[in-house]
C-alpha cells in the first residue's frame, strides 16, 4: 500500500463508487417501467417495492455519497475547481443526483401505491441517466473549454 499515491487511491474508490450508482441509475428506472404495468396487490407488485428499496439503500445511496467523497476528494487533490471543464461536469454531476432523489422519490410513491406514471414515462426516463452519463464522461476524458 505504501506504492499507491492518493491521488490514485482517491481515484480508484471515484470510479468504483461511481460504477455501482451507475449501475443503480440505470436499473432502478427500468424496474420502474415493470413495476408500473404489475396489478397495485399483486405479489409481483410487492417484490418490485422490495427489490427497489433495497437498491436504493444499500447500493445507490451509499455508492452516491462515496462517489461524492472521493470526488470531492480529487478535486481538491488536484486543486481543478477553477477548471471550466470540471465546472461544467459539476453541473451534470448535480443533475444527476437529483435524478437520483427523484427516483428515490418515485420508489416512494410506488410504496404507498400513489404511482400516476404508465410504463411509457418509465421508459422514456430511463434514458436520461445514460445520457448525463455520457457528457460527464466527455467531460473527464477530453477536458474541453481548457
Amino acid at each position: 500500500m505504501e506504492n499507491i499515491d492518493l491521488y490514485s487511491f482517491y481515484k480508484y474508490f471515484h470510479l468504483v463508487f461511481m460504477t455501482t450508482w451507475m449501475a443503480g441509475l440505470f436499473y432502478l428506472p427500468r424496474l420502474f417501467v415493470y413495476h408500473s404495468k404489475a396489478k397495485l396487490e399483486s405479489r409481483e407488485y410487492e417484490t418490485f417495492i422490495i427489490m427497489e428499496k433495497k437498491l436504493l439503500r444499500f447500493i445507490m445511496n451509499p455508492s452516491m455519497i462515496f462517489t461524492w467523497i472521493f470526488g470531492f476528494l480529487l478535486v481538491v487533490h488536484q486543486e481543478i475547481y477553477t477548471e471550466v471543464w470540471f465546472k461544467i461536469k459539476f453541473i451534470f454531476v448535480v443533475l444527476i443526483s437529483i435524478f437520483h432523489m427523484y427516483c428515490a422519490r418515485v420508489r416512494k410513491m410506488f410504496e404507498l401505491k400513489k404511482n400516476i406514471s404508465k410504463e411509457n414515462f418509465f421508459r422514456w426516463i430511463n434514458e436520461i441517466p445514460t445520457i448525463i452519463f455520457l457528457v460527464i464522461i466527455y467531460l473527464v476524458i477530453f477536458k474541453p473549454f481548457n
